[in-house]
């Protein structure tokens, strides 16, 4: 009896350290990407693992959240706004290749992307090299990005396209009455 005891309490333990080593771990990883960050804003939440190359070419703005199993290649410039929300397993790219040579291993192009304030990026996203994601746009789950997305916009599907706009509380009058018109072409 008492060596099950025993066993449990060593169990319960080691269980302890495994999950603060862990915290521990993820802290310090956090703390070391942020420093590579060209510019790194306040109020910034990274949930690891997260993978980011090239950060020193990467600008975060306050409020940003970047969640689990996000993807950067940052090479060719990333620039992300304020209040920010990056859903897990998204891959943002500013590196591709030339499709135009014959050989296309080894010729790698950069651009840079933009992701203005008060975007939310859904899971599962890929956003293409050159695309500048404008203000208060969302970006739905699964959704491949390869044209620029206009501010308010929400955009779906493999390639993205407009849904809708947005319709906020507030917002200015002749906006809204812009989104509504492009909205209802849209649909006609």
């Amino acid at each position: 009896m008492l060596g099950i005891v025993m066993k449990k309490l060593l169990l319960l333990i080691a269980y302890w350290f495994a999950n603060r080593f862990s915290t521990i771990l993820e802290n310090a990883q956090r703390s070391r990407l942020t420093k590579r960050f060209r510019s790194c804003g306040n109020n910034i939440s990274l949930y690891m693992p997260i993978c980011i190359q090239g950060a020193d070419n990467v600008i975060l703005g306050d409020d940003v959240a970047i969640s689990s199993f996000v993807h950067m290649w940052g090479d060719g410039g990333i620039r992300i706004g304020n209040r920010v929300m990056i859903a897990s397993h998204t891959a943002i790219t500013t590196l591709t290749h030339d499709y135009r040579e014959e050989r296309m291993q080894g010729t790698l192009l950069r651009k840079e992307v933009v992701i203005e304030d008060d975007v939310w990026i859904g899971a599962h996203c890929t956003i293409m090299p050159g695309i500048r994601i404008g203000k208060g746009a969302v970006v739905g789950a699964g959704s491949v990005v390869t044209r620029n997305v206009e501010p308010y916009a929400i955009v779906i599907g493999s390639p993205a396209r407009v849904w809708k706009y947005r319709d906020l509380v507030g917002m200015r009058e002749d906006v809204r009455e812009t989104k509504i018109v492009a909205t209802e072409s849209l649909q006609t």
